[in-house]
């Protein structure tokens, strides 16, 4: 009997352990999602203010792992630029009269590429701002699985114009393929 319990309780204490790891990733991945959406808000937000986007390296991609890389500035009205850079991150800095007002950050896995493109249909501006998580290997660093990508899509001015006009802004992950099917 005494064996039996003893073999019962180590792998209940085995359990446990596995348990406990498969929380914390899950806990990790809720984060990121919940990051994830509160930036896609705040860009979009930014975007639909916004006078003028300023890309410095426009269909560059850039690591989150890199320091201090800028993605964009935006043009508000009242003299006031949003500027979105990677700092441990993506940070949003708020500047007013050449001094930073306020800054926000988004912490997100620092094996995330992100990268910031126009696209214009000849009357309006959209900014693309792509997010795409390699599924690499952490001892490795070779690739496996999938990727993941998310989009953030919205309209340059958008909240100067005619209120009649309609936008369809999204915030959704970008249609993924398993590898060697086409475009990831």
């Amino acid at each position: 009997m005494s064996v039996i319990s003893i073999v019962l309780l180590a792998m209940a204490v085995a359990l446990t352990g596995v348990v406990m790891g498969l929380s914390s990733v899950t806990s990790r991945q809720v984060e990121g999602e919940r990051t994830l959406g509160r930036l896609s808000l705040v860009f979009r937000k930014d975007v639909h203010q916004a006078e003028g986007v300023i890309i410095p390296k426009p269909e560059k991609t850039v690591s989150l792992a890199d320091k201090d890389e800028l993605i964009c500035e935006l043009r508000l009205p009242r003299q006031e630029i949003v500027r979105y850079r990677v700092h441990g991150g993506i940070l949003r800095e708020r500047v007013r009269d050449g001094g930073v007002v306020t800054r926000e950050g988004f912490p997100l896995d620092p094996r995330y590429r992100v990268g910031l493109r126009q696209e214009s249909d000849g009357t309006h501006t959209r900014a693309v701002l792509t997010l795409e998580l390699g599924a690499a290997d952490p001892v490795t660093g070779q690739e496996r699985g999938s990727r993941r990508t998310w989009q953030i899509l919205a309209y340059v001015g958008r909240d100067q114009l005619n209120p009649a006009t309609v936008f369809h802004d999204s915030t959704e992950p970008a249609p993924t393929t398993q590898k060697g099917e086409g475009q990831q």
